[in-house]
């Protein structure tokens, strides 16, 4: 309840304070009690209205590697030893297990989810369902049905269920706008985490946009949030205090870290509506290279009075952005698509990337002092190493279309690691467009200091562990950038 003339952080301290205290300009005193049953009270409410709509999601998988933890995003960023653990109880389960000709299928993998009609559907993450032979769906008062996959899509890691007979009445969730979300905010996360169903925990949103948090992921935006979130509260809803969803809890750094990362809402629902509709979310792609305005001095001193924006860079001879009109030029600076402002690479593909293939786009482009509107026709989005060839404009041997030569590395000099205060390594000399390693963002300069946990001493070293690495499986490189250390992945998107 609003209190006139009182503060929301004086209402904060006083409903901490043993004593009565009136807020300025008001005759009635705030009572300290008063306020933290109300607070107590909107936790409640959220809970009680929210968690009817939310489910517990059972999956039995094909085979024994069907589905396995390593494949969960949250996996490579546990402790070996918490990793080593899962390893020997995915062993121990042994082939031939999953399924007993007299008990049935072995539901084995747990997560959460949430309701999104009363057909049915059911919004979880794709981590959850991946490899799913049987997938099995409880509702909180405790009844079960069969689910099948509607649609999935691996480089957002979200899918959609459908409840086979689903009962009538089902509640549903009601969606926020995870764009004007505020850091501060609260959050609510509601799941069943290590199978304890229903459970409830609350933080608030810590950052916003969080990029470059998992390798393999095409969409990176995340909400960050201190709302415990577990394994098993993969796919349910992070919620704001008026109980609407305003994330999708998808992964953790670290078991018992505190940090959280979520799928906002509005990329979740968008994504959720094409594979209802669909059975597939189709992204698009203008042809492009692409770098942020600020890191371009050389554009920046052309355009003096923009301070952010996209600057392009090469151009796919056989790509959309070679038929646009007027003709897109290397060094324009793209500032908005459709009116929607773009201040960086992530934002511009973000909004391409969601638009329906062959829908005309209209960007906002500067060209010195010229100001621009430039239609295009976003074409589907090809592999990878179809991006590639038609980025460097030929068909590309295999060797160039393998994704591990978009990262070329020297040999790290002994200045250099100790100004890093790293023992050792290799660094970054260059990333190629549209490879793997420009999709993790890798950048000239980086320091790679270990492949798979296994240290990086020489350029022979790196060089052998890659060529024992499999990069289906994923490789993990550790990375040292302005003295702190970050994990990226390279694994081909989709697999």
């Amino acid at each position: 309840m609003h209190t006139p003339g009182c503060s929301p952080l004086l209402r904060a301290l006083v409903a901490g304070a043993s004593l009565v205290l009136a807020c300025p300009g008001t005759a009635e005193p705030v009572r300290p009690l008063d306020l933290a049953r109300q607070l107590n009270e909107a936790f409640v409410a959220v809970a009680e209205t929210v968690s009817p709509a939310v489910v517990v999601i059972d999956v039995a998988q094909k085979g024994p590697d069907a589905g396995a933890v390593n494949m969960h995003p949250w996996f490579d960023l546990l402790p070996e030893a918490w990793k080593e653990q899962f390893r020997r109880q995915q062993e121990e389960r042994g082939p031939g297990r999953r399924t007993d000709p007299e008990t049935g299928p072995d539901f084995g993998g747990h997560g959460s989810g949430m309701i999104l009609s009363s057909e049915g559907d059911v919004l979880t993450n794709h981590h959850v369902v991946e490899g799913a032979e049987k997938i099995r769906v409880r509702l909180r008062d405790g009844r079960q049905f069969e689910a099948t996959v509607r649609g999935t899509d691996p480089d957002s890691d979200l899918a959609v269920l459908r409840i086979q007979e689903p009962p009538k009445h089902l509640p549903v969730v009601a969606f926020g706008d995870s764009d004007k979300v505020r850091v501060g905010e609260f959050a609510i996360a509601i799941g069943a985490p290590y199978q304890l169903e229903y459970s409830i925990s609350f933080g608030h949103i810590s950052a916003k946009g969080r990029s470059d948090i998992i390798g393999g992921l095409f969409d990176q935006a995340f909400l960050q949030t201190d709302a415990n979130i577990n394994p098993g509260n993969s796919g349910g809803p992070l919620v704001d205090i008026e109980g609407r969803v305003i994330g999708v809890n998808s992964m953790i750094r670290g078991l018992n870290s505190g940090i959280g990362f979520a799928i906002p809402s509005n990329l979740a629902r968008e994504i959720a509506t094409r594979l209802m509709e669909d059975g597939r979310f189709v992204r698009s792609w203008l042809g492009l290279t692409i770098g942020a305005l600020r890191d371009d001095e050389r554009v920046r001193r052309r355009v003096p009075d923009l301070e952010q924006g996209v600057v392009v860079g090469a151009i796919a001879p056989d790509g959309p952005a070679s038929r646009s009109e007027p003709r897109l030029e290397g060094g324009d600076v793209i500032t908005a698509v459709d009116g929607h402002a773009v201040s960086n690479p992530n934002e511009l593909r973000a909004q391409i990337s969601r638009k329906r293939p062959g829908t005309p786009v209209t960007l906002d482009v500067r060209r010195d002092a010229q100001s621009l509107q430039i239609r295009v026709e976003p074409a589907p989005l090809p592999a990878m190493e179809e991006r590639w060839a038609m980025m460097r404009g030929r068909g590309g041997s295999s060797r160039e279309s393998d994704p591990l030569h978009g990262l070329r590395v020297e040999p790290l000099d002994a200045d250099a690691a100790r100004a890093s205060a790293v023992e050792g390594g290799v660094v970054v000399s260059g990333v190629a467009p549209e490879s793997l390693a420009a999709e993790q963002e890798f950048q000239p300069g980086d320091i790679i200091t270990e492949i798979n946990h296994a240290p990086v001493e020489s350029l022979s070293q790196f060089q052998s562990l890659l060529r024992e690495a499999r990069l289906s499986k994923g490789i993990l490189f550790q990375v040292r950038r302005d003295g702190q250390d970050t994990f990226k992945v390279l694994k081909p998107r989709g697999k």
